[in-house]
This record gives C-alpha cells, sequence and structure tokens, in this order.
C-alpha cells in the first residue's frame, strides 16, 4: 500500500483537541495514546502511526523508547529526508514544517494541511492539538517530506518559485533574544513586567539576554502561550502590556542610568584580621582567575565557560590546570577518614572517586545550582541538604567570622539555627525556601537568597562568586576540619537515603554491601528509578543490572565506580561491613 503524505493528517486529526504538556514523553507504539503531548513526540508518534517510520527521535530504534525533539527533527530531515523550503512546504499536505532550535528560540515542528495557511500541530498548552491559520507569517527554518512517503509528483511540480509566498522575519517591533541583545526602555518595561508575575528577568538593565529570555519562556509556559521566547501581540497582551511596547519615563530613565559610561569597578574584600591569612586579591589571565592570600599564597579559582540547561548560563569550571593546581586542598582516601567514620569511610570512596575525581577543593558555579562545591558535589539549591548544611557546619566553626565576617548563625523566625546575611536592613535569612518557576517551567523549592548570595548573576562571572569560592578553598588550606565536614555532611544523606531505599527496594539487605553502594551511587547522582533499582534486584544478575542503570548516558562515571568497587573487593576492606 502507498504511504501518502496526507495519511499523516489523517492520523493527527483523530487527536484533535487533546491537551498539549510541554515535555510530555509519548509511547511512539500506542495506536490508543489520548495525550498529553509536545510538539515533536505528537510529530513523531503520527509518523510512526502513519508509516511505522521512527523519525526526529535521534536514531533510536525502539518505539517505546523514542524521545523524539524538535532539533533531531531538523538534523534528521537533513540527513535522511528531503528537504524543500518552508514555504513549499506549506503547499504539501503532510509535509513537515521544522523551526530549529537555536540559541534563545527553542524548536517546534507542525504538520501542513497543504493550503499554503494552515498548519496540524500541538501548539501549546492554551492551544492543545488542532488546526492552525497564520503559518505562512511565522518562523520557520525548513520544510520536510519524509523519507518513503508519496506526496505527489504533480503537486511538487506545479509548485513554481512564482507561486510560492516570501520568507517572512519578525519585525522590528518584536522581542527576542539573539546573539547581539536587542536593548532600550521597552525592554526595561518588558523585564518590570516580567518581575511583576514573580519571574526573575535578571537585572534591569534594558538589554534582552538569556535570563530575560529565560524568563518570557516560563510566562509563556505559565500562561500555555505558544512556547517560542518572542514577544508578540499574544505574550504583550498577556503581561498586561501594549504591543508594540511602549516605554514609560521612568523606562527611559532606568536605561540611561544602565548604559551611561561608568569607571572601572575594582574587587574589594573584607579586613583581614591580623595573622589571619585571609584572601587578599584575585586576578584575571585571559579567562582563568586566580586569588592570592595575604601571606602570598597563590592558587586557580576556576575559568569562565558557557552552559546550556534550562537557559544559557556563564560560570566557572575547572580546567585541566585548574584540577592540578586544586590538589593542593587534598583529594579524599578512605583510610585517612576510618577513624572519623570507620568503614564507612571506605564504601563512600567509589562515588566521591567518580565526582570530581574525590578532590575537596571540585567547583562549578555554571549550572542551574548556581553553586556546587567540595569533592561530594555540594549544590547550593536544595533546601536543607547538599551544600547548606556544609556551609552551616563551617560557620559554626572557630574562626568563622574571619573567613566570611558578613555571614552568622541566628535564629530565624520559625526559631531555627539558619544562616544569615548582614545588609544595610538587617539580616537576610539565607535559607529561606522560595518557590521558583525555572525556564523550562518547572516549579521547585529552591534556595535562591544562598543562591544569589554565592552567585548572583546566572550569566556572567561576577566578584561575588569568586570571592566566595576563593574563601572557601582557603579555608580548606587553613582548617582540616572543613574537609572532614564535607564527609560528614555527604555521608549522612547517604545513610539516609539507604534506609529510604530499603523501605522502597524489598531486595535491599544490608548485609551486601556491594548491592547498596550502587544503590547509593544512583540515588545520590540522580540516574535511575526505584522501579529500575526493584527490577534490577529481581534480575538474574542483580549486580550487573544495577551497574548498567544510566549507563548509556553516565559511561565514565560507572566505570569509575566499578573500577574503585572491584578494588574494595579485593582488598577486603568491607568484608563483613553491614549497610
Amino acid at each position: 500500500m502507498s504511504r501518502m503524505g496526507q495519511d499523516v493528517i489523517d492520523i493527527g486529526l483523530t487527536r484533535v483537541g487533546q491537551q498539549y504538556v510541554f515535555g510530555a514523553v509519548v509511547p511512539l507504539d500506542n495506536p490508543g495514546w489520548k495525550g498529553p503531548w509536545d510538539c515533536a513526540e505528537f510529530a513523531s508518534w503520527c509518523a510512526y502511526q502513519a508509516y511505522g517510520l521512527i523519525f526526529g527521535a535521534g536514531g533510536a530504534t525502539r518505539p517505546a523508547k523514542a524521545e523524539p525533539y524538535s532539533g533531531y527533527w531538523h538534523a534528521e530531515a537533513k540527513k535522511s529526508g528531503h528537504v524543500v523550503s518552508w514555504q513549499e512546504a506549506l503547499h504539501i499536505p503532510g509535509a513537515a514544517l521544522i523551526r530549529a532550535p537555536a540559541t534563545g528560540r527553542p524548536g517546534h515542528v507542525a504538520f501542513a494541511v497543504g493550503d499554503g495557511e494552515r498548519t496540524l500541530e500541538a501548539r501549546g498548552a492554551a492551544f492543545g492539538i488542532n488546526i492552525f491559520t497564520g503559518a505562512a507569517s511565522r518562523p520557520w527554518t525548513i520544510g520536510c517530506l519524509l523519507p518513503g512517503v508519496d506526496y505527489g509528483t504533480e503537486r511538487l511540480a506545479g509548485l513554481t518559485s512564482g507561486s510560492r509566498p516570501r520568507a517572512t522575519s519578525l519585525p522590528d517591533i518584536f522581542l527576542w533574544f539573539k546573539t547581539s541583545p536587542i536593548k532600550g526602555a521597552a525592554v526595561v518595561a518588558l523585564q518590570k513586567a516580567l518581575l511583576g508575575q514573580g519571574l526573575d528577568p535578571g537585572p534591569i538593565d534594558g538589554a534582552f539576554g538569556p535570563m530575560t529570555h529565560a524568563a518570557v519562556l516560563s510566562f509563556q509556559l505559565m500562561r500555555g502561550i505558544e512556547v517560542d521566547g518572542v514577544v508578540g501581540p499574544a505574550t504583550a497582551r498577556a503581561l498586561g502590556l501594549p504591543f508594540p511596547l511602549a516605554e514609560g519615563v521612568e523606562d527611559v530613565r532606568l536605561f540611561n542610568e544602565v548604559v551611561k559610561p561608568k569607571g572601572p569597578c575594582p574587587l574589594t574584600f573584607p579586613p583581614s584580621p591580623d595573622g589571619f591569612d585571609a584572601i587578599a586579591g584575585i586576578t584575571q589571565s585571559g579567562k582563568t582567575f586566580s586569588a592570592t592570600t595575604a601571606s602570598g599564597e597563590k592558587f586557580i579559582i576556576g575559568s569562565i565557560t558557557t552552559y546550556t540547561d534550562d537557559m544559557h548560563r556563564t560560570g566557572l569550571f575547572q580546567g585541566n590546570a585548574a584540577i592540578k593546581d586544586s590538589l593542593r586542598f587534598g583529594v579524599y582516601r578512605g583510610r585517612d577518614f576510618v577513624s572519623d567514620f570507620g568503614p564507612w569511610a571506605h564504601f563512600i570512596e567509589p562515588t566521591l572517586l567518580a565526582e570530581g575525581e574525590a578532590r575537596f577543593a571540585t567547583l562549578n558555579t555554571y549550572d542551574r545550582a548556581a553553586f556546587t562545591f567540595g569533592a561530594p558535589q555540594l549544590a547550593a539549591h536544595t533546601p536543607g541538604r547538599n551544600f547548606v548544611a556544609y556551609f552551616r557546619q563551617l560557620l559554626a566553626l572557630p574562626l568563622a567570622d574571619r573567613h566570611f565576617p558578613e555571614l552568622a548563625l541566628r535564629p530565624n523566625s520559625d526559631g531555627k539555627i539558619t544562616i544569615h546575611l548582614q545588609s544595610d536592613t538587617g539580616p537576610v535569612d539565607l535559607e529561606e525556601v522560595v518557590m521558583v518557576t525555572r525556564p523550562n517551567g518547572v516549579k521547585e523549592p529552591q534556595l535562591a537568597k544562598l543562591m544569589a548570595y554565592c552567585n548572583t548573576s546566572p550569566t556572567a562571572v561576577d566578584e561575588v562568586e569568586l570571592l566566595v569560592a576563593a574563601r572557601l578553598m582557603n579555608w580548606l588550606r587553613l582548617d582540616p576540619r572543613a574537609k572532614q565536614l564535607q564527609i560528614a555532611v555527604f555521608l549522612a544523606q547517604a545513610k539516609e537515603n539507604l534506609e529510604q531505599a530499603k523501605t522502597k527496594v524489598p531486595g535491599l539487605v544490608g548485609s551486601d554491601w556491594e548491592t547498596a553502594l550502587w544503590i547509593m551511587d544512583i540515588l545520590h547522582q540522580g540516574r535511575g528509578t526505584y522501579a529500575e533499582m526493584r527490577a534490577a534486584l529481581a534480575s538474574a544478575n542483580p549486580k550487573e543490572a544495577l551497574r548498567r542503570i544510566g549507563l548509556s548516558r553516565y559511561r565514565t562515571r560507572i566505570v569509575t565506580i566499578a573500577k574503585a568497587v572491584a578494588g574494595l573487593k579485593a582488598s577486603g576492606l568491607l568484608d563483613g561491613f553491614t549497610v
């Protein structure tokens, strides 16, 4: 039977009116699936149901495991499809219209109805699946004809260049994230409106940069508007703004103040008490920053890098030179901590080796956690755990006021002892939990004030993160308890995770330390579910099955763990150990 372009439209029309959910996962081989959908998943499901073809899923071979993505649609269109202009595709029933994801622009996939104007697609939470008009005025990248599908050669031959609509670009009155950011008082008005919706657009500086773009995406997700990162009539209206955006007198004043030329702003440091070897200066060479203490000790903090998770970010990472230099602060070895933690010191060593090679001064500030530090890579965004637990215990040590004189432990409004920052208006509780809407629309509790204290801007390396990082490294150099506390915090959380796992994974018994170690590492990294662990323990080879969880994505880490486990078994150090 011939496979026709119209077939994919006929299949898709059976799902009109169903729900759109950004990031929904759809089993392509389930003909009875009734949602939720997102754009790429809907397009790939229709293609599989119509033609038995897995397309736009990154080369997946099993339909139930495929994870479609607009970027895969774009790549596979060029590799195995037949690329046509999007203007031409609009006149071909069943042709795919693809907007490739790019810096500042999420991707999208739709099918052309064939009349030069309408599409069938999963468009957004406010729209669901339906037939939509206006496709010729939307920004597409390419059109694609799927391999092995008959789109009607006579129809294609009849599409002369004179009959095709001209490409359209977004008018200047639209705002979106460009490589060279759009700037002006109108962007100030937009940023203030986003802030009024509880979304963080970054500095109110009149530049449509990555944080403003991320806030626009979050707002569109929250309101069910088409998620394209573009501020057009619909997004402006939902924000309560006129379109084109109008700038007020105050917006103009703020923008002019921001762009006014300023002189150099040197780094400043807390005063160094007599005899205390505090951080005295920070210098930059190329992309790398180094700190110098009052006694002249110099060490590398890290280098500038960029990263994209749920938004485009800039922060610090440690390259080869920084990693080598950081060894001066120490590397975790279980034998050095047996007197503190008993055999548990050996038990946790494989996981710490996989976390930055167990270096106590491991640092990154480039991802959504804002600030991550230590051999266990303790992240700053999680309430009550990880970095905040470590930092709170550090600040209880003698001489804490010399390392961080602006911080103190004091009761919060609930009487709990938490970390406070002394500000001009009084103490600020850095452990206050804030419900944050991330750029991908996910809401989660975060320590937003602690994150901002450690890393003021997620789109730039600033004085704050450099100084916090340098002081934490220096503390490791001056007081061995700073290292011991990292391990104490990590071990407490590992034990807590294992106790929880015993209630969720019936096959986990304390006498089998190797199985427990794999489960502890899976939970610490978050690379598997309790269901996957239960299935592994019920298999013929439980340890091998546990090892394979997340293997395709985290092979290097898992190989490191396996090698360290083999070493522990050979040494006999954990013979008879009970978890």
